[in-house]
C-alpha cells in the first residue's frame, strides 16, 4: 500500500465526480481511502431551536451517510472493481477546512482530494475557500480537483 487519501465531498454538483475520482485514484495507486462529508457547524442554526426538532443533527448526519453511500454505488457501476472494496465514510461537524484537516492529521492521511469550488458563494465571500484553506494549511499534500484536467 503506499499511503492514505482522504477524500472531502460537500455534496455539491461536483461531489459525485470527485468521489468517482478518489475511488479510482486509490485503486490505480493501489492506497486506503476514506471519504469526508462536513456538516456546518451547529451555531449555524442558531435562533431556529424552538422550530427544529432535537433529532435534527441525527437526521442531517444520517442523510449525508446515504448521499456517500449513493455516490459510492453509482461509482461501483463505471468501476465495478470496486465491487469488493470498502472505503470509511466520514460525517463531521464543524468548520470545513478546520475539521479536513484535523482529521488528515489524526489519522496519518498523506493526501487530501477536494473539489476546486464547492456548494456555498456565501462562505466564500466571508470565510474564504475550503479548498485554499486546505491547501494552503494542511500538514499534507492536497490535490484540487478540476473537472476535465485529472490526469489519473
Amino acid at each position: 500500500m503506499s499511503g492514505k487519501i482522504l477524500v472531502a465531498v460537500d455534496m455539491s454538483k461536483m461531489s459525485e465526480e470527485v468521489f468517482a475520482y478518489g475511488c479510482s485514484m486509490a485503486l490505480r495507486l493501489k492506497a486506503e481511502a476514506a471519504f469526508i462529508h462536513v456538516l456546518p457547524h451547529p451555531t449555524l442554526w442558531r435562533g431556529y431551536e424552538p422550530w427544529l426538532p432535537p433529532e435534527i443533527d441525527a437526521e442531517v448526519a444520517e442523510i449525508a451517510r446515504k448521499k456517500l453511500d449513493y455516490y459510492f454505488r453509482k461509482t461501483k457501476e463505471d468501476l465495478p472493481e470496486l465491487e469488493n472494496v470498502e472505503y470509511k465514510m466520514v460525517v463531521k461537524e464543524g468548520n470545513p477546512s478546520d475539521v479536513i484537516m484535523s482529521y488528515a492529521r489524526e489519522n496519518d492521511f498523506n493526501l487530501i482530494v477536494i473539489g476546486y469550488r464547492g456548494q456555498s458563494t456565501i462562505e466564500r465571500l466571508v470565510v474564504g475557500s475550503t479548498a485554499a484553506n486546505v491547501a494552503r494549511y494542511a500538514h499534507c499534500s492536497v490535490l484540487i480537483y478540476r473537472p476535465g484536467q485529472q490526469i489519473i
